[in-house]
């Protein structure tokens, strides 16, 4: 998972999320939305992992993410 990635780069080089977010050629924000996925129940990020990063299956959406969040925390 990305997240997860940046989030050693960001440990291991000492790198900031400005930092990191040029080396990277991302927006700050879009380092914070990354990370923030690693926010997530331990179960969600397990079923993110299980896709990966093969071009050939699906891709998980954020509008995918937020049915999943939306149906778990429905009373």
């Amino acid at each position: 998972m990305q997240a997860k990635e940046i989030a050693l780069n960001m440990k291991f080089k000492d790198l900031n999320k400005a930092d990191l977010a040029r080396k990277l050629s991302m927006s700050r924000a879009r380092v914070t939305q990354l990370l923030n996925l690693l926010k997530l129940p331990d179960e969600l990020i397990g079923k993110v992992e299980e896709v990966g990063d093969y071009w050939e299956r699906r891709h998980v959406t954020e509008r995918m993410l937020r049915r999943t969040v939306d149906r778990r925390m429905s009373p």
